[in-house]
This record gives structure tokens, C-alpha cells and sequence, in this order.
């Protein structure tokens, strides 16, 4: 495949990057998320299994994400970004192809969802996609980001609905052929169309008398960051909230007496609303601030998972939708802007690989857990007000510690 005439040393070929990223995002990680949300709860109820096996799939996934994501963060800073999301993609292709023609037993879907396609989902997700986009945009990192997470929402509104809808023509296994088409689409525009940024290009815009090569900051002090920690904490507590929302989530609508068509439905609306906290912070963020749009996505994100927790009626079905997508669309990207307005642009693969492996860390305990309390007491309320509370609490640490982001920031290069 040609790249002319847009090829790699064309000025606005960043542009073309952004737009394969956000495409190759949207399949190796919206599809994953949402979509298998309504293939495995399919799966297991019509297998007979119970909901604390529907919480481990997720939360092996999400383990596997998690605890690999250091080593794919160290992956693009040694080989680059394209060849990671080679990997990534070739690997989803791997799984999907595993859970459409081979898996029978409980081990077999734990096997080919939770660690390949575990797998799949931190190479081709949201470290090396990032990285990618950083790497080409010095500047107006926020919108970019806005812009390559937008696409999560679309495609989790596109999956849900279109998944639904093949496996009510066939069986859970006929969902699994989506993600295969998706998958060799993705592997397609990381091999023709994804480019490591030139060098100039990333090291354009950093402050060489801000931060002299000479004085290179200790080793590990990165880790020590009390605001790195505090995002971290942000993420964590919506990151539960949203893993426990994908393992159990439709399955909570069903107990609610809602249908399976207006569960998915459901779901597609918070995907799609998702877009709303995204552009929030693209267009907001100069104005009012990355760490206050944070705050208040954390608090819409609490509200959004309590209206869940006790929707009765249509309107609460769909406004759960609508607070959730967006408190979560705007911690996703204010949390990772955040980051790299506070860091070297050099450390921001390093970090935001550490902070995203730590929140799909703990936010893998959550589905497991949820579904464990879940077959003893029969409700979700429990777990929903006790993750909401984390949201909460997120969101006045960050409201009451901002001279711990000025602080960091000064030794920032200039954006």
C-alpha cells in the first residue's frame, strides 16, 4: 500500500497518524471492552455458568493488561510504537479466531479472552496508540487525545448493537467473527499506514534549558511523584467502577426486568456518551483546566453509576448511560493529559504505562470480587456504593491538591 501522496515526511502526515491510531484504538480496545461485554454474558448464560466465572473473565483480561503494560511501555521505548501495535493486533486476531472455533471449557475462554486477548489489548491499546500521538503532536497534546479516544465511544456504539444483532442471527460464537474482521483491519493500517515519529519530531518542543540533558532526572524519582500517584488514584477508583459496569453490567439490567435489546442499547448509549467527556477536555481544557475537568468527571461518573445501581425506569436506563459515558470519557483522557502536561514528553510512555498498569491491576479485582459478593447476597447495591464512594473521594484529592501538580509541571517542557 502506498502512502502517497501523504507519506511520512509530509507536514500534516501527523494527521494521518492520529486517524489510524484512533482507528486501530477503537478495534484492539472499544471492541474488546464492549463488545465482548455482550458476547460473554451470552456466553455464560447460555453454558450455565455462574457470575462469579463472568467476573473472572474480566478480570484475568484486565490482569493481564495490567501487569503487562509496564513491559509494553518499556517495549515502545525501545522499538517504537508500530511494531508494538503490530503485535497487538496480530495477537487479537489470535484470540478472537480462538474464541470463535476452539474454546468448550471454563479454562479454554479464560485462556483465549482473558490472556490473549489481555494481551491483544495492551499492545495494540492504549500505551503505544498514545505514545504514537504524543510523539507526532508537541503541541495541542489534550485535543489529540480527545480526538484518538473519541473513537473508543463510537466504536463501543458501534459494537454493542452490531454484536447484539449477529449473534441473534446465530449464537454467542458468531460475534466472535466481528472481532476477527476488525482485528485484520487493525493489523492493516499498524503495517501500512502507522509510522514512528521521526526523531526531530520528538524531540521537537522540549525545553533544553528547562530540562538540560545534563541534569537528567534521577532514576525512579518518576515513581515517587505524589501527582503521578494521585492520578493514579483518580484512575483506579473509575477504573473499578467501569470493569464492574462491563462484567456485570448487562447482567444487572437483566436482573432489573430490562430486556437484553434494551441492555445493549443501553450500553451503546454510554459508549457514545463517552464522546461527551472526551471533547469536554479538548475544548474545555485551556479554559477551565485538565485537573478540574478531572474532578468533575470523577463526580458525574459517581452519579452515573448510582443512577445504574438503582435504575427502574426507562429515563433512569438511559441516563445512567448518559453520566456514566461521560464521567468516564472525561477521566480517560484528562487523566492521561494530566500526565503529559506534568512529564517530560521522553517519560510519558514509562508513565503512562505505570499508571495504566496499576489501574487495570485493581480495577481486575473488582469484577471478580463484585460477582463473589454478588452470589452470596444476591445484589449489586454493596459494591456499586463502594466504588462510587472511591469516585468521590478521587475527586476532592484532586480538588484539594493542585500546588501538587504546579510543582511538578515547572520542570515540564513547554506545550
Amino acid at each position: 500500500m502506498s502512502l502517497s501522496p501523504l507519506n511520512s515526511t509530509h507536514p500534516r502526515y501527523d494527521r494521518v497518524i492520529l486517524g489510524a491510531c484512533a482507528l486501530i484504538l477503537c478495534m484492539n480496545a472499544a471492541f474488546p471492552i464492549y463488545g465482548a461485554s455482550v458476547i460473554n454474558t451470552t456466553m455464560v448464560t447460555s453454558l450455565g455458568w455462574d457470575r462469579s466465572l463472568l467476573g473472572l473473565l474480566v478480570s484475568v483480561n484486565m490482569a493481564v493488561t495490567g501487569l503487562t503494560a509496564p513491559l509494553i511501555g518499556s517495549a515502545v521505548d525501545r522499538y517504537g510504537p508500530r511494531i508494538v501495535l503490530i503485535a497487538g493486533s496480530f495477537l487479537l486476531l489470535v484470540g478472537a479466531s480462538a474464541m470463535a472455533f476452539w474454546v468448550e471449557q471454563p479454562w479454554q475462554v479464560i485462556f483465549a479472552f482473558g490472556i490473549l486477548m489481555g494481551l491483544a489489548m495492551s499492545a495494540g491499546g492504549f500505551i503505544a496508540n498514545q505514545a504514537c500521538v504524543a510523539a507526532w503532536f508537541d503541541k495541542k497534546q489534550a485535543r489529540a487525545f480527545a480526538t484518538l479516544y473519541a473513537t473508543m465511544g463510537v466504536g463501543g456504539f458501534i459494537a454493542a448493537p452490531l454484536i447484539s444483532s449477529v449473534i441473534a442471527q446465530g449464537d454467542w460464537r458468531a460475534g466472535w467473527l466481528v472481532f476477527i474482521a476488525v482485528g485484520a483491519f487493525a493489523l492493516c493500517l499498524a503495517v501500512f499506514v502507522v509510522r514512528d515519529a521521526p526523531s526531530a519530531a520528538r524531540n521537537e518542543g522540549v525545553d533544553k534549558t528547562a530540562q538540560p540533558d545534563s541534569a537528567p532526572e534521577p532514576k525512579g524519582s518518576i515513581y515517587k511523584s505524589p501527582a503521578l500517584w494521585l492520578v493514579i488514584l483518580c484512575i483506579v477508583s473509575a477504573g473499578a467502577g467501569s470493569s464492574l459496569y462491563i462484567a456485570h453490567g448487562q447482567a444487572l439490567l437483566h436482573d432489573s426486568a430490562f430486556s437484553p435489546s434494551a441492555a445493549a442499547a443501553s450500553l451503546s448509549l454510554m459508549a457514545a456518551s463517552t464522546l461527551l467527556g472526551n471533547f469536554m477536555v479538548g475544548a474545555l481544557g485551556d479554559r477551565f483546566g485538565t485537573r478540574n475537568i478531572l474532578t468533575g468527571g470523577l463526580l458525574v461518573f459517581a452519579i452515573g453509576l448510582l443512577t445504574l445501581g438503582y435504575a427502574e425506569n426507562t429515563f433512569m436506563l438511559y441516563a445512567y448511560a448518559v453520566l456514566l459515558g461521560a464521567g468516564y470519557g472525561a477521566v480517560q483522557v484528562s487523566s492521561m493529559a494530566l500526565l503529559a502536561e506534568t512529564f517530560p514528553a521522553r517519560q510519558f510512555a514509562s508513565v503512562s504505562g505505570f499508571a495504566i498498569s496499576m489501574m487495570t491491576i485493581a480495577s481486575a479485582v473488582a469484577p471478580f470480587v463484585v460477582g463473589q459478593l454478588f452470589d452470596l447476597t444476591q445484589t449489586y447495591i454493596p459494591s456499586i456504593l463502594a466504588i462510587a464512594g472511591m469516585n468521590v473521594a478521587g475527586a476532592l484529592l484532586m480538588m484539594s491538591n493542585r500546588r501538587v501538580f504546579v510543582s511538578e509541571a515547572t520542570p515540564a517542557p513547554t506545550r
